[in-house]
């Protein structure tokens, strides 16, 4: 019976030693959560304040020397819109260089509404009131842009097949055609105050605030000339 107690006692004795031996371990390891919210942190300063930013997950095992400063973060490499890879680091002081660094992926989204294709339309058709919505989508996977009012869009006209649903970005729409290749218009040559007008011809097709490149009939010289209306077209002097 006094054998089995000491055996008792010796395993009791060897638990708590294992259990002193990991809590102290534990003391002199830095927080994971503390690594993970610096990353978070500061992708958050540096992202809109509708974003939703996330630290992601690190190996539970990580043992890594508690930082008696507080930590720094840096993003070396920018950010992969709405993926960042951020470098934590503990620094003990000017120039004893890092104790540890670790990179933290982070994710951000940003979810607003923004314009899309409501129903079925061809290229080269005007988009109509009916023909768009507002609807939800997470900003940071809209690499080609995004619109968020109507009247942006209204009236334009599609360079390429969108199926409904498709966010609507700047680069998918075009001003409707004013000018038509071939049509005489009026050059207007504007320098302040001074106005000079003469006879041209549209060397392309061209919509209000684009560039297209027009012929002087009367000097025959090609200049690139923004279209005003159906009927003008502006350089400068």
């Amino acid at each position: 019976m006094r054998n089995a107690m000491s055996r008792i006692l010796l395993l009791c004795a060897g638990f708590a030693a294992l259990g002193a031996a990991e809590a102290q371990d534990a003391a002199g390891a830095e927080s994971i959560e503390r690594i993970r919210s610096t990353a978070a942190s500061f992708v958050a300063t540096q992202s809109p304040a509708s974003a939703r930013v996330e630290a992601g997950a690190l190996d539970t095992r990580l043992r890594l020397p508690s930082c008696p400063q507080p930590l720094k973060a840096s993003a070396p490499n920018g950010s992969n819109r709405g993926n960042w890879s951020v470098a934590v680091l503990c620094e003990l002081g000017a120039g004893a260089g890092p104790l540890w660094s670790i990179y933290v992926p982070v994710r951000v989204a940003d979810i607003r509404p923004v314009l899309v294709l409501a129903r079925p339309l061809a290229p080269g058709q005007p988009v109509t009131a009916d023909a768009v919505a507002l609807e939800p989508r997470d900003l940071a996977s809209l690499s080609y842009g995004y619109l968020v009012d109507p009247a942006q869009a209204i009236g334009q006209k599609l360079r390429r097949p969108l199926a409904p649903g498709a966010v609507l970005s700047p680069d998918a729409l075009a001003a409707p055609t004013l000018i038509k290749r071939g049509a005489v218009i009026t050059i207007i040559g504007r320098s302040g105050s001074l106005e000079v007008r003469a006879s041209g011809k549209a060397l392309a097709d061209g919509g209000g605030g684009e560039r297209i490149s027009v012929e002087n009939l009367s000097s025959h010289r090609v200049v690139d000339a923004v279209v005003r209306d159906g009927g003008n077209v502006e350089v400068g002097l």
